[in-house]
C-alpha cells in the first residue's frame, strides 16, 4: 500500500508553482483560488494570510472541505504522486471541471529523479519511504495534459 500523504511538504514559503502564477500576473487578489490536492493547506494559509480568496481540498489532509470551482485551480505535485495512471487523468479532469480561468499543472521533473531513492514501480518510482513518484520531462507533461 502506497501511503501518498507521506508526500505532503510542509511549507514556510509558498509552493513554486503558486509563486510563479502570482509573478506571471495569472493569479491575483481579485481571483478565487482553489488548490486540488492541498496538502497540508500551507499555500492556502499564505495566500489568505495576503488577503486572497482561496480554498482547498486534500483526501487526507482535508477531505471535508468541499471541492470548489474557482478562477484559478492549483494542481500542484499532485499527478507525479498517483501511482495509477488512469487515476491520474480523472484527478486533473476533475481539477479542470473546476476551473473558471485557468489551471495550473505541476509535476516533478524528470531531473530530479536521480536525486531520489528507490526502485522502478508501473511508470514510476517506489521510494525508500514507501512513496510513489513520477517525474515528468516539460514537453512529455505539456503533451500529456
Amino acid at each position: 500500500m502506497i501511503d501518498r500523504q507521506r508526500t505532503a511538504m510542509t511549507r514556510i514559503n509558498l509552493s513554486k508553482p503558486v509563486a510563479l502564477a502570482m509573478q506571471q500576473a495569472v493569479l491575483s487578489p481579485e481571483q478565487t483560488f482553489f488548490d486540488y490536492g492541498c496538502g497540508r493547506g500551507g499555500d492556502i494559509q499564505r495566500l489568505t494570510e495576503s488577503g486572497y480568496k482561496a480554498s482547498g481540498w486534500d483526501p487526507a489532509f482535508a477531505p471535508d472541505s468541499p471541492k470548489s470551482s474557482a478562477d484559478v485551480v492549483n494542481l500542484g505535485y499532485v499527478i507525479n504522486v498517483i501511482e495509477d495512471p488512469r487515476e491520474r487523468v480523472q484527478t486533473l479532469e476533475a481539477a479542470w471541471q473546476l476551473t473558471q480561468q485557468v489551471l495550473v499543472v505541476s509535476a516533478r521533473p524528470d531531473w530530479e529523479a536521480n536525486s531520489i531513492q528507490g526502485k522502478p514501480f508501473r511508470d514510476g518510482f517506489l521510494t525508500s519511504t514507501g512513496t510513489f513518484q513520477r517525474f515528468y520531462a516539460q514537453q512529455e507533461l505539456k503533451d500529456w495534459i
